[in-house]
């Protein structure tokens, strides 16, 4: 069923903000307002990611922890520096790593429109 009504463009503009704000679309933010429902935002479900590429991850990490606090112990000379410059850029590495490999959840189905 359809439900019109008459709105300006800046009312229609503010309430798809709203919407979008609280992760529901118009039509939901309308029938839980009416329903006497506060719209809640809807929590996104973390991604997942490949347990064994998470264990391995976390191997790496170690070794690098372990490298990362002899190079505070040393502090000087250009060894510790070279150190902490790599482990910079080991980390950054990892992060895209992390991403490309992350698993996207099953998407929520889109609620049925009136």
């Amino acid at each position: 069923m359809w439900v019109k009504i008459r709105a300006t463009e800046e009312q229609r503009a503010r309430w798809h903000a709203t919407a979008e704000a609280r992760g529901v679309s118009l039509s939901e933010l309308v029938r839980r307002s009416l329903d006497g429902v506060r719209a809640v935002r809807r929590r996104h479900q973390p991604r997942r990611v490949d347990p064994e590429l998470l264990r391995e991850l976390a191997r790496i990490g170690n070794n690098l922890n372990q490298l990362a606090r002899w190079a505070n112990r040393e502090k000087r000379g250009a060894d510790a520096v070279a150190v902490v410059a790599r482990l910079i850029e080991l980390d950054r590495e990892l992060a895209q790593l992390r991403r490309a490999h992350e698993v996207s959840a099953a998407p929520e189905p889109e609620p049925r429109r009136c």
